[in-house]
């Protein structure tokens, strides 16, 4: 072989099409000529003038180092790669290539280089005879060659970014002092889906110089052919696998289990125990992220709001969401200048999307409620202690005596129509949150297990969106338990245990409303700090309800709001209803007394209720008699 002539005749590719082109070439001429030391001399050629062009500019050499690959295998890749772009469409063998490679003599030495691990990583191969089989550069590999992005199916690339912060800097400095990158080991990463589990991930794998591929395991079909395009992908970028099982943690182990040395080390994001977790070759470590706090909150919301004149502190208190929650809402504002408000609807929009509970903004402030004396000042009382409660625990060391739950629990009793439900929304909005109403229709579900399911979910969105939980109805859920019979009453009596756990865990406020104060299991009771008997109001106070529903511009001067409030014993949501349908009669002229005594004859019979005898003579009705 002429050395010399090579060095002279070499020199660095401008470009990877440059350097692809000539290796078509080169192939081309491989098919079409006997004469060895001409081949040769163009495949030495071709190596040196690789070495002296930037790795970084030709794909296909990135590939030869990142594998190790052998000269025949590189010249299979060359041939793929040829046959792929100028071929006939009919994929060439590895008998062909044996055939035209000029550095091999024998078949075994082809067999012992087939082999290689590295094969198959890089081609899709048929089945049947070793030589016989075609074969053809995988999509990845291909994509990448050619310069286009990777895409494989349930996979999805991430490139470190060093702007991202720092969320859990504890978990992340145990990461960097523990995890060798060389080491075969899995990590594995428990907490709530969105709490920033791929991001911890990132930056772990960011300290030594690492992508992630995140790999959604659930969706994989064939396991046996998907760890192939794993692996050689994630070689090939340079990307550790960060596998998400959320939903089958046995597959995603599995899948574990059958990836390559070549992989050292891999991650796996849960949700639930790690118990199923059955590793064959690697150690495993376990990092545990919790819900994020205030302070990580804030830098999350700084982060994805990019500087936006926003006051993320209120954010972050308002709203214990998780790290994906925070990003998705500012992903749905990123093409509107920011605002607080529109980001607020944002986030009841994302959290209203439950079928079990909804979340309210409230509108109703205390001046809006007109109610006896007691039951203003007790509502005073229960907002004074939850603004008091937190700095209280804090300053004072009660957080030995209160170790788990620190909330409120409140029951709220009478008969319906009575104010309770707006009195919850009150609360709500004096101390700044909103309410997560529970659909209990929706919770209890026939089979076992199911609705303590359905009750850890309505509490922890309660919890991530830091609001008032309102249960309306709530004895059919917080009823008394019964004496076990059969079946069905355990599994009762197990809800129940299961939500006093719950209420005992919980950090914020519970309001329990219900007409049957009487059906509230004791035990519910005991945890309750406030309950507040709402009774129908008296005389003094019905005259001030119609006063409010009644718009000053419908008024009339013939109305008796006296008469109204001693003739009719009614409770504040019947005043609203009867003050709207009158208003609905008058058809947008002033309201009189005959209107309003036409609404309240529809009120007592949709009840089926007899209506009051009354002195019409004593009343104008502002036209002929009723």
């Amino acid at each position: 072989m002429d050395t010399n002539n090579n060095w002279t005749r070499s020199k660095p590719y401008c470009n990877s099409f440059e350097h692809i082109s000539d290796i078509c070439r080169i192939i081309r001429l491989c098919f079409e000529t006997v004469n060895t030391d001409n081949l040769m001399n163009e495949l030495d050629r071709l190596r040196v003038c690789e070495d002296m062009t930037p790795e970084a500019v030709l794909p296909m050499v990135v590939v030869r180092k990142k594998f190790a690959l052998s000269g025949f295998v590189y010249f299979c890749v060359m041939l793929g790669i040829s046959s792929a772009l100028e071929g006939n469409g009919q994929a060439p063998t590895f008998l062909a290539a044996v055939s035209h490679y000029p550095f091999i003599e024998s078949e075994n030495v082809y067999l012992s280089m087939l082999a290689e691990k590295p094969i198959q990583y890089l081609f899709d191969m048929e089945e049947g005879c070793e030589t016989a089989r075609r074969f053809k550069l995988k999509n990845f590999l291909f994509n990448f060659i050619i310069g286009n992005d990777i895409s494989i199916p349930n996979i999805s690339f991430k490139f470190f970014s060093d702007k991202l912060p720092l969320l859990y800097s504890d978990l992340y400095g145990y990461g960097v002092d523990h995890i060798s990158p060389n080491a075969l080991s899995c990590v594995v990463i428990n907490g709530r889906i969105g709490s920033g589990r791929r991001t911890l991930a990132s930056q772990i794998c960011g300290s030594f110089g690492k992508n992630i591929a995140e790999v959604f395991v659930d969706n994989t079909k064939n396991i046996d052919e998907f760890v192939g395009e794993l692996t050689g992908a994630c070689i090939l970028t340079d990307s550790v696998p960060v596998v998400l099982a959320d939903e089958d943690v046995k597959k995603a182990v599995s899948l574990v289990n059958m990836l390559s040395v070549m992989l050292p080390i891999v991650f796996i994001c849960v949700n639930s125990e790690e118990d199923q977790i059955r590793l064959w070759d690697r150690s495993c470590f376990l990092l545990k992220v919790s819900p994020p706090d205030k302070a990580t909150r804030l830098k999350a919301w700084k982060y994805y709001l990019d500087g936006a004149d926003i006051d993320t502190r209120l954010l972050a208190e308002r709203y214990r969401l998780t790290v994906g929650e925070i990003a998705e809402v500012c992903k749905r504002n990123s093409s509107r200048p920011a605002d607080i408000k529109k980001l607020m609807e944002t986030i009841l929009s994302l959290n209203s999307e439950s079928p079990i509970c909804k979340l309210i903004h409230p509108m109703f402030r205390l001046e809006d409620l007109v109610a006896q004396d007691y039951i203003t000042e007790t509502l005073k009382r229960i907002i004074r202690t939850a603004e008091s409660l937190p700095s209280l625990i804090e300053r004072y060391g009660f957080e030995k005596l209160f170790p788990y739950g620190r909330g409120l629990g409140v029951l709220f009793y009478g008969a319906s129509g009575t104010g309770k439900t707006m009195s919850a929304y009150i609360l709500a909005a004096e101390l700044g949150l909103d309410v997560m109403r529970v659909d209990l229709s929706r919770i209890e579900d026939k089979y076992i297990g199911e609705t303590e399911k359905r009750i850890s979910e309505v509490f922890q969105k309660a919890e991530e969106n830091n609001c008032l939980l309102f249960f309306d109805e709530a004895d059919s859920l917080f009823a008394k338990r019964t004496d076990v019979s059969d079946s069905h009453d355990r599994h009762a009596n197990a809800q129940t245990a299961h939500l006093l756990q719950k209420m005992e865990e919980y950090g914020g406020i519970v309001v329990l409303a219900t007409n049957l104060e009487g059906n509230i299991d004791p035990a519910f009771k005991r945890r309750l700090h406030f309950t507040l008997e709402f009774l129908k109001p008296d005389a003094a106070a019905r005259a001030a309800l119609w006063r409010k529903f009644i718009p000053e511009a419908l008024l009339c001067e013939d109305i008796d709001f006296d008469f109204l409030a001693g003739a009719f014993d009614m409770s504040p949501a019947e005043i609203k209803w009867t003050a709207l349908f009158a208003a609905v009669l008058a058809e947008g002229s002033a309201l009189s007394m005959r209107h309003i005594i036409s609404a309240l004859k529809y009120e007592y019979e949709k009840f089926g209720l007899a209506f009051p005898d009354i002195d019409y003579k004593k009343i104008n009705l502002g036209g002929d008699p009723i």
